[in-house]
């Protein structure tokens, strides 16, 4: 399983378990992946082909965290990834326009992502 190889994942998010579920399954496609907390997140983020973001991870970042995302969304795509009791709204808001439900879905993830890098 190789479809995601080559493509440059940043992983943001605040707890441990998720970053390590979410490098493991990416990485098992391919993806070059940097996972990190919001505290590393924008430097990495430069080097990004798409950015997986956990919204809560963000959120709890604050405003400036949040207006520097979504700069850089303006030129790389991102994924808000959710809590199965947030509204899609919100990720709306945050100014992501794909998102997926937590806990993440390992074939939905790659779907995203496979959509997101395309031209």
């Amino acid at each position: 399983m190789a479809e995601l190889r080559g493509i440059h994942v940043l992983v943001i998010d605040d707890d441990q378990l998720s970053r390590h579920f979410l490098r493991s399954v990416l990485e098992f496609s391919g993806a070059i992946v940097t996972a990190v907390t919001t505290a590393d997140a924008i430097r990495a983020a430069l080097l990004a082909d798409v950015i997986v973001c956990d919204l809560a991870s963000a959120e709890t970042a604050g405003g400036e965290f949040l207006s520097q995302l979504r700069q850089l969304q303006r030129g790389v795509p991102a994924i808000a990834l959710l809590p199965t009791d947030t509204p899609s709204a919100r990720a709306w808001a945050a100014g992501f326009r794909m998102f997926l439900m937590k806990p993440v879905d390992a074939d939905e993830l790659r779907a995203a992502l496979l959509e997101a890098t395309r031209h």
